[in-house]
Parts: C-alpha cells; sequence; structure tokens
C-alpha cells in the first residue's frame, strides 16, 4: 500500500513539475491575437511624385498596451498608372518581451524599397507589390544589436461591390536573411472590408492570419484609414 502510494506521489510530482514549467514559459510566449490600426497619409505631390507616410500601432494581445510602435515614410514615383517604385526608411520600437510589465522596446532602422504594379477592370483591381528591407536592430539589455536583410511579396486582390463597399483579399509572404542564413520570417493572410467615404480617403476593417516560424500564428484585427492628399495632382 505504502508502495503504490508513494508511486501515485511520484507521478503526481512529475505531472505538476512540467506543467509549472509549461506555464512560466507561457507567459514569455507570444499571445495568439491582437490588434494593428494603422493611419496611411500619402501626400500626392504632382502625376509623377508621391511622399509615402503612414502611422502604425500594434497591441499587446488583446489589451491597449504596445507591442510595436512602426513609423515608415518614403518617394514613390509612378513611371505609369500601372507601375510604380518607391523608397525610404522606417523606424519602430518593439517591447523585447511579450509581458506588460516589461518596458524596454527595442529600436529598429530600415531602409526599404518596392515596385508596385497594379492592373483594373471596372469591379476589380488587382495589385503584386516587392519590397526589400535592410534591417538594422540596436542592442538590448538581452541582445546584441545585429542587421538583417528581408524581402516581401504581396499578391492582393480588391474586389467593388457597391459604390461605397469592397472586399480585400491579400497575402504577403517574407523570408529574411541573418546570422549568415536564410529562413522563413512570417506569411500574412488578409481579409478586409473596405469603405469609400470618397475617392481619396477609405476605411479598412478585417482580420489577419499571421503565421510566423516554429508553427507560431497570431489572429489578429486590422483598422486602417487612408486618406491620400493631393497637391495639384489629378485624382
Amino acid at each position: 500500500m505504502h508502495y503504490l502510494s508513494a508511486k501515485f506521489e511520484v507521478r503526481r510530482v512529475k505531472f505538476i513539475i512540467p506543467s509549472l514549467f509549461i506555464s512560466f514559459i507561457a507567459q514569455g510566449q507570444r499571445p495568439s491575437t491582437g490588434t494593428w490600426l494603422s493611419v496611411h497619409l500619402p501626400l500626392q505631390l504632382n502625376n509623377h511624385w508621391q511622399i509615402q507616410n503612414d502611422i502604425n500601432y500594434r497591441t499587446l494581445g488583446n489589451t491597449p498596451s504596445a507591442l510595436q510602435h512602426l513609423h515608415r515614410f518614403g518617394l514613390r514615383y509612378f513611371f505609369t498608372p500601372n507601375w510604380s517604385a518607391t523608397a525610404g526608411a522606417a523606424f519602430s520600437f518593439t517591447r523585447t518581451s511579450f509581458t506588460k510589465e516589461n518596458d524596454e522596446f527595442a529600436k529598429e532602422f530600415r531602409w526599404w524599397q518596392e515596385v508596385n504594379y497594379k492592373t483594373a477592370t471596372k469591379n476589380q483591381q488587382w495589385q503584386l507589390r516587392v519590397r526589400s528591407e535592410e534591417r538594422t536592430f540596436a542592442a538590448t539589455n538581452e541582445k546584441a544589436g545585429y542587421h538583417a536583410f528581408r524581402y516581401r511579396i504581396k499578391p492582393q486582390l480588391l474586389q467593388q461591390i457597391s459604390s461605397k463597399w469592397a472586399l480585400l483579399v491579400a497575402d504577403e509572404y517574407m523570408q529574411q536573411h541573418s546570422n549568415n542564413n536564410w529562413h522563413f520570417d512570417q506569411n500574412r493572410l488578409i481579409i478586409n472590408a473596405v469603405y469609400f467615404f470618397n475617392k481619396p480617403t477609405q476605411l479598412q476593417a478585417g482580420y489577419m492570419w499571421l503565421r510566423l516560424p516554429a508553427n507560431v500564428s497570431q489572429h489578429i484585427l486590422t483598422l486602417t484609414f487612408y486618406k491620400t492628399i493631393s497637391l495639384h495632382a489629378k485624382q
């Protein structure tokens, strides 16, 4: 009887210790949900030149606390109504762990370049974006600074439902090179409802499934406001 009792206690300890370990690790894991808020205010200088400007706020799970602040700007040139190219810079501040108690944010600066191709029919617009990024991460309390190169490919389809509403579906794949190694960075599957206040102003709201390495994924709610400010240019 004592043998069975002792055997039961050993099994219980074996169960409790891994459970506590898993619970401890989970506190540092990426949350399974989040919210991404964006404001895009491109400035159209003329029929060929545009200044891109967007500000992004990404939350830590379902809380209002910040996981990341990101500001991106660039100069876009339209070769034709279908083709354009952009070059610019961006900087971001990303929390170094997934706990609200941690108030350290890692700094990143990046140069970025992209090429866009867009074609449209009466009720559809198809777009392909290819972007490259040269990323510089500053050192943190836990990690040394480093550099990385990332490329991103994003096909996108916009289906017009009415004069005011449209459905947007997109998928963005990212591959990164760091520490002398190419590796999968992330994939974003996006489904948005689009409401047009007028031609230069729109609001997008929807869902994004974010896939990360090691079979980690997030379910993201997205809300994006677009407003093109035009200076002496045809819309």
